[in-house]
């Protein structure tokens, strides 16, 4: 529900705990973009009432134009659904070719977007981090 995880037998298997943190995790990353192409398409469709239809989200003005930035700037066609909508985020200023090709090596060389939005930052994919950049803990 909107106030948490509700379970009917809060007496998970591990196997059955992790599918939902997978679910979760895979709607988490889902809901950003569903979010801005939804934006995108009321902004489209009701010009002068998307300001009001925009707030229904709840969100800061500031969180829904960075949605619809990454939605607007990655189209579905470019979008890989093994990474983040973060890594999708680090690339959204590129040209298209370079969208692909970016996030093309992320997937291959399993780079984190912290590691991605280095390695764009440098010109060159850094090989995937062995250590958090946070806490220093090894990966």
């Amino acid at each position: 529900s909107s106030t948490g995880l509700h379970l009917a037998d809060p007496n998970l298997s591990r196997e059955r705990a992790e599918a939902i943190g997978v679910l979760l995790g895979r709607m988490h990353e889902a809901v950003r973009f569903a979010i801005g192409d939804w934006l995108l398409l009321v902004e489209q469709l009701f010009p002068v009432e998307f300001s009001q239809m925009s707030e229904l989200l709840g969100l800061s003005e500031e969180g829904r134009r960075e949605f619809m930035r990454v939605s607007e700037r990655v189209p579905r066609s470019t979008r890989r659904a093994s990474l983040s909508w973060s890594h999708h985020r680090a690339v959204a200023s590129l040209p298209p070719a370079e969208q692909k090709a970016w996030l093309k090596r992320a997937a291959i060389e399993d780079l984190s977007h912290h590691a991605l939005r280095d390695a764009l930052r440098e010109g060159e994919p850094a090989a995937a981090p062995t250590h958090c950049r946070c806490c220093g803990r090894e990966l």
